[in-house]
């Protein structure tokens, strides 16, 4: 799993954290870096096809200046 963390770009927008997750289509194991380059998942020595899972953590900004 890759996890990427929240920043803010130069155009102020806020870009959230996300992880990436790869799976072998074939055995749906987790593919690791050795697999992600040879392209042969060591479960099933099957070529692995990627299966991407992303999840996206939402988060608030605090207000800025004065609330009503």
């Amino acid at each position: 799993m890759i996890k990427i963390e929240a920043k803010k770009k130069e155009n102020g927008q806020i870009e959230c954290t996300y992880e990436v997750g790869l799976e072998c289509v074939n055995c749906g194991m987790t593919v690791d870096a050795e697999e992600y380059t040879s392209g042969t998942c060591s479960d099933c020595n099957e070529p692995w096809d990627e299966k991407r899972h992303t999840a996206i953590y939402v988060t608030s900004i605090p207000m800025q200046g004065q609330s009503s």
